[in-house]
């Protein structure tokens, strides 16, 4: 089984690279964040012509996630209980082989101490309340997604331990960890610890030419998944395409 996570920042500016990234790789579920479009505007046709589904939740020009899969998302759910529709849209799960899927874009923040930074720390904690009131974490289950988090110390390229800038700081690092403590585990990390196994690079500064990136779109797995874990792929080349996403696909693979 394999499961991609993407956030390709525009589903109308990016959408031929991720029909095009789907045929050559043929992911049975592909989460996307930033589709940045409501769900009226969601160009599904294309996925259909591929033989895909697709369930999504989104809003005109900011935030908005989608699940592309081979077969129908069981037990779908959008956004936390509760919400309303002036909430930012960032969640949507569905249950594919009975493997229960989570895709999020997590606020970005902005910088520390700002009221985008709390508003942060607060999606996490609801986050949080999510996992301990809904799914067990003795079932298949995958939260994966932007999390705008780079939760070790190799993940950010200029970042140093106890830095307390955007991405990094200490009220971040320990809300992720919540994610872990509640019982998932890291998949890359798992696999292959190595620090600068980035997924984002800044459009500016030549941050992509001089691999000045940081690792925050993840692929945390429950306890039973783990002994199926067989590789994590970065798809760096997808930061190569012309008019590309800040972010490149990655890719979890599953042993049957």
């Amino acid at each position: 089984m394999k499961i991609a996570t993407w956030n390709i920042n525009s589903i109308k500016t990016r959408g031929d690279h991720v029909l095009d990234w789907i045929e050559a790789h043929e992911p049975d579920v592909l989460c996307l964040q930033e589709t940045k479009v409501s769900d009226q505007e969601f160009p599904e046709d294309g996925f259909f012509d591929l033989d895909y589904e697709v369930e999504y939740f989104g809003q005109r020009s900011y935030n908005g996630v989608a699940i592309v899969s081979r077969e129908p998302a069981q037990d779908v759910v959008k956004g936390f209980a509760g919400a309303t529709d002036s909430d930012d849209r960032r969640l949507i799960a569905g249950t594919f082989d009975g493997v229960r899927i989570v895709n999020i874009y997590l606020p970005n923040g902005q910088t520390v101490g700002s009221d985008k930074y709390h508003f942060k720390l607060e999606w996490m904690r609801e986050m949080r309340a999510f996992l301990d009131q809904g799914p067990n974490p003795d079932t298949p289950l995958i939260l994966t997604g932007d999390f705008n988090v780079a939760p070790q110390p190799g993940d950010h390229y200029d970042a140093t331990p106890g830095d307390e800038q955007i991405f990094v700081s200490a009220p971040e690092i320990e809300a992720f960890r919540r994610f872990l403590d509640w019982g998932l585990t890291d998949a890359l990390h798992h696999l292959d610890p190595s620090p600068k196994q980035y997924t984002w690079w800044d459009y500016r500064g030549g941050a992509w030419e001089r691999n000045q990136g940081l690792r925050i779109d993840h692929l945390l797995v429950t306890a039973p998944l783990v002994p199926r874990l067989k590789s994590v792929t970065i798809h760096r080349d997808a930061r190569d395409e012309e008019r590309a996403s800040d972010h490149v696909p990655v890719v979890l693979e599953l042993t049957n």
